[in-house]
């Protein structure tokens, strides 16, 4: 059933290039009229930027992927309000620290879900690891992106949240204190480190 969609969506896509090709010709001016028309029997209908099959393909292999984690008991959907909700069980979680620590993050990084806090002030953190310790500075990236702080620059993240202490811990542990500097900024336009 899947490769018989696939066809008929190419099949569509190129009828509407065709399409829309022709009458961008048709409403344009008569020399970029001719000009179009000499184009598009030269060369055909100009493509559209999505392939609406591959677009099939690799939604369908989302979902699939989906189900098997479903059917492993790593996911759950649940309904709420008319829509579907994919959300991670205790099993997932388990599953993946599991895999954070042994595959993701060899050589000592700690891989734990910490919990910051949500603060009014502004929180700044900029960092210049070596390029020699690349895997510390992935560690650091997903952990921020994980607070739901900005990126503003490559190393610098802003955001409304306390970091957390375990998280400072985790950076002493790693040696990673003297590349790594936090900032929090009052309402008063007060800038104090906090690392």
């Amino acid at each position: 059933m899947g490769k018989i969609i696939e066809k008929v969506l190419e099949a569509l896509q190129f009828r509407a290039e065709i399409t829309v090709d022709l009458l961008d010709a048709v409403l344009s001016d008569r020399g970029t009229f001719y000009r179009k028309t000499r184009r598009f029997y030269r060369q055909g209908p100009q493509e559209f930027k999505t392939d609406w099959a591959e677009w099939y393909r690799k939604r369908q292999s989302f979902y699939s992927l989906l189900n098997h984690l479903k059917r492993e008991g790593l996911v759950e959907k649940k309904k709420k309000a008319g829509n579907s909700l994919w959300r991670i069980t205790k099993k997932g979680v388990k599953k993946l620290m599991l895999y954070g620590k042994k595959e993701r993050h060899p050589g000592g990084i700690p891989m734990k879900r910490y919990s910051p806090e949500r603060v009014s002030t502004l929180t700044i953190v900029a960092f210049d690891i070596p390029e020699t310790q690349r895997k510390k500075r992935e560690w650091l990236r997903e952990n921020l992106i994980a607070f739901n702080l900005t990126m503003l620059q490559k190393s610098v993240w802003v955001g409304t949240v306390k970091i957390p202490e375990d998280f400072i811990k985790d950076l002493r542990r790693q040696e990673m204190i003297p590349y790594v500097h936090i900032f929090s900024v009052g309402r008063r336009g007060t800038i104090q480190q906090v690392t």
